[in-house]
């Protein structure tokens, strides 16, 4: 039980009485208050609670103080304080900045997290700041939870006490795999664990290592990015776990004595003596030829000119040839008399050099670039070709603020990746994905194009359910309930009669309460409705479709694919773009697998209803766990076919061999699980009038959809895919979030 004063554990005294072990206030569970203590809560009335019997959650309904500022404890504020309030706790204990406060209160769930962090760890408004901004770090970038307790401990017992031990901390612990134990020897070792680095000992290791550099050379690093020297000086032994205030410092003051009136250009050179003590060599040395400079222009539309700009994707790979580019510094990499630029603009990239001294850029910084292409097969790599692009001239667009560095890291937690999209859009993997997304799109409608099929947009504002009650968005339209879509089927279904086979490409929305790496909240839905069909053909319609897409993209884009999913190449060493190369080509026919085989092969290799613990019974769900265990003993694409009438939606037709089963098919992929689900529907007026009475559903609602049948009819069906979840297959994402511009789930409505 929390002290209701100062936030850290209580310990018994007697039945029904605690004592916090800090601020010794005595606590009465019974009574449920502290003993002469007002009782005031955010302005609401002084109030003293009843008599209960105490419990381990007794505590969230205590009226408390918390030193000298008031309120309940964090289960109950959670639910009463604005978010202007929950700022001012994010700003008064985690420490946060006020615009970042102000975000974070946004986000319920996680600033409630954070604030029970840091209550879990004694962090109260006047703990040290330093204690602050590394419990911070350790909650924004370790992974698991269990993990950041560990590394807290440490810092709480002052065992780990500069932000370098906490990052090091951080990169441990994430490389841990879920299960495994601490190996506490090596932690410590390997993250500096009571290591000490006192001033004197940082003066005396910065003096010695600045003892070895070059005047000259010190002078010009000193002046073009103190920050490299400095990032110099930390990896010298001894200094790794020094405090880099004091490092900082330190460095700032020895610099300077040493530079000070020597000329860059100047022949004299510095040495040491036998004694290690540096002296002045009077004898003048060669004459250096002066650094070139890369030329520089101050406007950008004189360097390059728009109408001979060239896209990356699309230069003229030519040994010799002049081009013109604008893009962004995709990796940066200064030296004193040359810089290696990695240029991208969307198209592709290509490696600029740039000889001579450039003015220091950092990364994302947009340029304007007149060069030369040159042969250089050591610049292909990833998704580089083997040119490289010397500048002739450049120009600095728009430059980049140099915090750039540190926004996205490695240590990065997936809750920070998301929230600043838009810049790890601008990565190499990110833009590969929406690359690979767009030409997914441009073949399936290539593939609807090509058979006559319309693409319609039908409403995504909707009055009717489709896929059932349980995940539905709801709000009030002009004083009436309505919908956002969960599918368009319904509304598909009646452009048949008139456009015949017909598709569309909308988001949809499902309320979905589970932050699995398989749902969205919104997520991109290609649906389709076969105006004649019977099953068979519906089912290798569907075949067809899946296998000319993913043949269209890999002959397009099977490098992207392969930088994306180098494990599914037969040949890594061979053409990515031929389809045949690849592992999981899906190939007709494909496998189908009844609904009661399923349970069958579940059972007999061991795949138990995480539910229950025990084999699968018929009627049951096989959910996505043992649904993506047996895929993958499976391992391959199979159609999952002949549902119980009772675990589908009603519009789906039953089986004419046996009416409790159903016409309906899930399309299962290794490693994912469902990406397509489909039926044959209702095609019967007085089939379907039975089906909404089964389901207490109103059929006045669903009129225009019932209708269709009324005034003629014909023997169809249709299904819904998953693009985000096909995309996550083709590519080896490790969630379908990744596969989204902008992700919508539970918690996660910005950016």
């Amino acid at each position: 039980m929390a002290c209701a004063v100062c936030r850290l554990p209580t310990r018994t005294l007697s039945l029904g009485m605690r004592r916090c072990s800090c601020c010794h206030s005595s606590y009465c569970t019974v009574w449920s208050a502290f003993t002469l203590r007002a009782y005031r809560v955010m302005g609401m009335t002084s109030r003293i609670l009843g008599h209960q019997q105490y419990s381990p959650l007794a505590h969230r309904t205590h009226v408390a103080l918390f030193s000298s500022r008031e309120f309940t404890d964090q289960t109950e504020r959670g639910h009463m304080m604005s978010a202007e309030e929950v700022a001012e706790e994010l700003r008064l204990i985690v420490g946060l900045d006020e615009k970042n406060a102000k975000d974070l209160s946004t986000k319920h769930e996680r600033a409630t997290d954070v604030l029970e962090f840091f209550k879990k760890h004694s962090i109260v408004v006047g703990s040290p700041r330093e204690h602050k901004v590394m419990l911070f770090s350790i909650w924004t970038k370790v992974k698991a939870i269990r993990h950041r307790d560990i590394v807290a401990a440490y810092v709480k017992d002052g065992k780990i006490d500069s932000t370098q031990k906490v990052d090091a901390a951080v990169r441990f612990v994430n490389a841990m795999k879920p299960d495994e134990t601490l190996d506490v020897p090596r932690f410590e070792k390997d993250c500096g664990v009571g290591v000490v680095v006192s001033r004197e000992e940082i003066v005396q290791l910065v003096t010695e290592a600045l003892k070895a550099e070059d005047p000259k050379e010190l002078k010009a690093a000193w002046l073009k990015n103190p920050n490299m020297l400095l990032g110099k000086m930390k990896r010298v032994r001894g200094l790794q776990w020094a405090d880099f205030g004091v490092l900082k410092t330190v460095v700032e003051e020895l610099v300077p004595p040493i530079i000070d009136g020597v000329a860059i250009d100047d022949v004299e050179k510095k040495r040491k003596d036998v004694g290690g003590n540096a002296t002045v060599n009077e004898k003048p040395s060669a004459p250096k030829v002066a650094v070139q400079r890369c030329p520089r222009g101050e406007n950008w539309e004189n360097v390059v000119s728009l109408s001979k700009c060239t896209r990356i994707g699309h230069l003229p790979f030519k040994e010799g040839e002049t081009v013109h580019v604008v893009g962004w510094a995709h990796r940066v990499r200064h030296q004193s008399r040359i810089s290696f630029v990695v240029l991208r603009d969307g198209t592709g990239y290509i490696q600029v050099v740039f000889n001579g001294e450039t003015e220091p850029f950092h990364r994302e910084t947009s340029l304007a670039i007149r060069g030369t292409l040159k042969y250089e097969p050591k610049a292909k790599v990833d998704l580089q070709p083997p040119y490289e692009l010397h500048v002739e001239e450049y120009a600095i667009i728009g430059p980049a603020d140099g915090c750039i560095e540190n926004v996205i890291t490695a240590e990065s937690s997936t809750d920070k990746l998301f929230d600043d999209r838009h810049l790890v859009l601008r990565g190499t993997y990110g833009s590969t994905t929406f690359k690979v997304r767009h030409e997914l799109l441009r073949a399936f409608r290539e593939y609807f194009w090509s058979r006559g099929m319309y693409e319609v947009t039908p409403p995504t504002l909707v009055s009717t359910q489709c896929e059932g009650g349980s995940t539905l968005f709801d709000f009030i339209f002009y004083g009436k309930k309505a919908y956002l879509t969960q599918s368009s089927q319904l509304y598909l279904e009646t452009c048949t009669s008139s456009l015949g086979d017909v598709y569309c490409i909308l988001p949809s929305y499902r309320a979905e309460k589970s932050k699995t790496k398989r749902h969205l909240s919104e997520f991109t839905h290609l649906e389709v409705e076969y105006f004649l069909c019977n099953f068979e053909s519906f089912l290798e319609s569907l075949e067809d479709l899946i296998v000319f897409v993913f043949k269209t993209v890999i002959e397009r884009v099977g490098d992207l694919v392969a930088f994306m999913n180098p494990t599914q190449l037969v040949d890594p060493e061979g053409d990515p773009r031929v389809p045949s190369n690849w592992k999981f080509a899906p190939k007709k026919p494909f496998k189908r697998l009844k609904y009661a085989d399923a349970i069958k092969f579940c059972n007999e290799h061991n795949i138990l209803n995480p539910e229950t613990g025990a084999p699968f019974k018929f009627g049951e769900d096989i959910t996505d766990q043992p649904e993506r265990a047996m895929i993958g003993m499976i391992g391959e694409m199979v159609f999952m076919t002949h549902f119980p009438a009772e675990m589908k939606s009603f519009y789906m037709a039953r089986d004419k061999e046996d009416p409790t089963l159903t016409e309906s098919v899930d399309l299962l992929a290794p490693g994912i699980g469902e990406i397509v689900g489909g039926s044959m529907r209702m095609w019967n007026h007085d089939e379907l009038m039975n089906a909404y009475k089964r389901e207490g559903l109103d059929p006045q609602s669903y009129y225009w959809y019932t209708e269709q049948r009324k005034y003629g009819s014909t023997p169809h069906g249709g299904f819904g895919l998953g693009v985000e979840r096909l995309l996550m297959w083709l590519l080896d994402l490790d969630s379908v979030r990744e596969a989204c511009l902008y992700p919508r789930y539970m918690g996660r409505c910005q950016p």
